[in-house]
């Protein structure tokens, strides 16, 4: 076990060393991610040592939520993201479509999944425990996006696609799931109260969907109920690792049947 920790601790930093010599981080990004991995460090600590008042550590882990969604909204200097794709033509008819390589993101996403989040379940005994809550999460979800005209069905498939899935499965769904169903549901659905495993689920795709709020509200609402959908999903394979390939596979399925992002 100590082991498999001081692998994981060995993998983080040469990432971070990588980036900095890629001049993807700054020094200051460097410092944001060590303050980030202290509070990560600390919350592990205090749960699992019943010598701190458990209040404690239910604060470290709305300040590790909360360091997070900062992070992810771009707000801390120090992180170089790289434009990839500007206002490009994806759809016919749909609004422009802009991708970044967020390395700010990405490291924070792999540090509480390294750090925090737990892989769960294999990945084969969390297929055959939760594939056909995948199948339902891409029909109900696909099938409100036609129904409120989000989308309509255009098959295509570009040469930048592998780019996008790379980037989108990476960055973009492992960040998310890792933190939203990873901690923050896993977190919610621990504690002692009346139906954990609910209340974890609606706060985790309540936030997940106000993460989306640059859409608008009616996108905001269509991210709730994905993001309970990921969460039923999450809590069914047990396994982090099933639910951001549920996750990925949706938004494939999104941008090669349907249109991308959404109509103008």
């Amino acid at each position: 076990m100590k082991g498999g920790k001081n692998i994981r601790i060995l993998l983080f930093v040469f990432v971070v060393i990588i980036s900095l010599l890629a001049q993807l981080i700054s020094i200051t990004g460097v410092l944001v991610v060590m303050a980030f991995c202290c509070i990560v460090y600390l919350y592990n600590l205090f749960g699992k040592s019943e010598k701190y008042p458990r209040y404690l550590y239910h604060i470290l882990a709305a300040i590790v939520f909360i360091f997070s969604i900062v992070i992810y909204q771009h707000l801390l200097p120090g992180f170089h993201n790289i434009l990839i794709f500007d206002k490009i033509q994806v759809s016919e008819d749909a609004s422009p479509f802009t991708m970044y390589f967020n390395i700010d993101k990405a490291l924070t996403g792999m540090a509480l999944l390294l750090f925090i989040v737990p892989l769960g379940a294999s990945l084969k005994t969390a297929f055959l425990d939760a594939w056909y809550l995948t199948v339902m999460a891409i029909l109900l979800l696909m099938g409100l996006t036609l129904m409120f005209n989000f989308v309509k069905v255009e098959y295509k498939f570009h040469s930048y696609f592998f780019i996008w899935a790379v980037n989108n499965l990476l960055v973009v769904t492992m960040a998310e799931e890792v933190l939203f169903r990873g901690f923050l549901q896993r977190h919610l659905s621990l504690l002692k109260i009346k139906y954990p495993e609910v209340v974890g689920i609606s706060i985790a795709a309540a936030a997940f969907g106000a993460l989306h709020w640059q859409g608008g509200i009616y996108y905001m609402m269509y991210a709730a109920i994905a993001g309970a959908m990921y969460g039923i999903i999450y809590q069914k394979s047990k396994s982090i690792v099933f639910s951001i390939m549920s996750h990925f596979f949706l938004n494939l399925v999104h941008i090669i049947f349907f249109t991308y992002p959404f109509l103008k």
